[in-house]
């Protein structure tokens, strides 16, 4: 049985609705996931990122260690990214970026390059460009809530493919709501 799929799920509000066969309606929608924390300290592939220091300010910016750039201050505190470390760490491990090396580019720029797009993904996290969330599919019947299935640790500003995970858990949610529909009609003949 094929089931009608979810689109355009890339922004928070309403839940998207779709009608099931059988009566069952499915609702998909985005959260944010507030249990993950620093990118950096989620997931490997990152360059180093300082704990937050309190900043001694030379010439109007927080004084850093050479090598490492400003990666986010409140004006008291900041923290910073090692840039040099981070190129080590990428020219080692075969880190890649978007467009792929360029014709000429030597594995050291190329390996800049990448550690150059980590701290910018890491900024925009730190600004609050993107953050953490989760897509969560529920069936209902009735208006009575049967069955769901969720994902978390999305990056928010994922596109397309916050649909294609509500696309994916649609059938898991429904099986759990048919599960329950059979575990509350076994209760009731009993």
């Amino acid at each position: 049985m094929s089931l009608p799929a979810f689109s355009g799920l890339c922004t928070y509000g309403p839940a998207a609705t779709l009608e099931l066969p059988g009566g069952y309606t499915a609702q998909a929608r985005i959260q944010y996931d507030d249990s993950m924390g620093e990118p950096w300290k989620e997931h490997d592939g990152h360059g180093p990122v300082t704990d937050w220091r309190r900043a001694s300010y030379r010439h109007g910016r927080p004084a850093k260690s050479p090598g490492e750039r400003l990666l986010v201050s409140d004006g008291s505190n900041a923290r910073f990214y090692d840039f040099a470390e981070a190129v080590r760490i990428a020219l080692r491990d075969g880190w890649g970026c978007e467009g792929g090396r360029k014709k000429g580019e030597t594995a050291r720029a190329y390996a800049a390059r990448a550690a150059e797009a980590d701290f910018r993904r890491l900024q925009a996290w730190c600004s609050g460009e993107w953050h953490w969330c989760g897509v969560v599919v529920t069936v209902f019947k009735a208006g009575i809530e049967l069955g769901s299935a969720s994902l978390w640790g999305i990056e928010s500003d994922a596109g397309d493919y916050l649909a294609e995970v509500a696309n994916e858990l649609l059938p898991e949610a429904l099986d759990d709501a048919k599960a329950r529909v059979a575990e509350l009609a076994e209760e009731l003949a009993a």
